[in-house]
């Protein structure tokens, strides 16, 4: 075969910009979408979902009713995409938090406090979550209580592995589980940034109170 010449390379296409420009159309998109949903939850925290409208989302985040639909299908999306990223991520804080299987009174000791940490870091959506859930429709409230059931079981299966080794006091996981989780999530309620006392605290006065009722002396 004979050799081309250099002269005969074709030179390589130059790299097209609009390439970068898709990549930073996503971004600006991903951005914009979250601008949505933090706006979304504020409103519907304050409001209520009921009494909140998309104009009044279109409103906060400055643009048309009609450009809101490129984001969202419907209000009743909004409240979905909420309600679900929120346990979805809280159950993956906590499965980070806590790690691979080891001694389960310390295991669930760092479930506690992560648990407390989130919900310190999440106020909004938490309280959204725990007061408008039932606003979902029932095909999208099963979606949420899926990945709720994987999450409540992080818990229930630390329970359960500590009773197993004669650790923790007897009594039924779910119950224990739920008594928890509802002393901690009712911190969105009163818990405040400007608030004297520090997370730190918080975590240090729940998670003594906790354990001194769950774990066998």
């Amino acid at each position: 075969m004979q050799k081309r010449s250099k002269t005969n390379v074709a030179a390589p296409e130059p790299l097209r910009a609009r390439q970068a420009e898709r990549r930073g159309a996503r971004a600006k998109s991903e951005n914009r979408l979250e601008e949505v949903l933090s706006s979304a939850a504020n409103l519907f925290y304050a409001k209520g979902f009921h009494g909140t409208t998309i104009e009044d989302v279109a409103r906060d985040v400055g643009m048309l009713k009609g450009s809101l639909y490129y984001y969202i299908k419907s209000k009743d999306d909004l409240l979905f995409r909420l309600l679900l990223s929120v346990i979805e991520q809280g159950d993956l804080f906590i499965a980070e938090k806590i790690g691979p299987k080891s001694e389960p009174v310390a295991q669930l000791q760092v479930a506690i406090e992560a648990q407390i940490d989130y919900i310190i870091q999440n106020q909004v959506r938490i309280g959204l979550f725990l007061h408008e859930f039932d606003a979902l429709p029932e095909k999208r409230q099963k979606k949420v209580l899926a990945v709720m059931t994987r999450y409540n079981n992080r818990f229930v299966e630390l329970v359960q592995r500590g009773q197993r080794e004669g650790k923790f006091a007897e009594g039924d996981p779910w119950l224990i589980v739920n008594g928890l989780l509802g002393m901690c999530n009712w911190i969105y309620r009163w818990y405040h940034a400007q608030h004297p006392t520090d997370p730190a605290a918080v975590k240090q006065v729940f998670v003594r109170m906790i354990m001194k009722g769950i774990v066998k002396s």
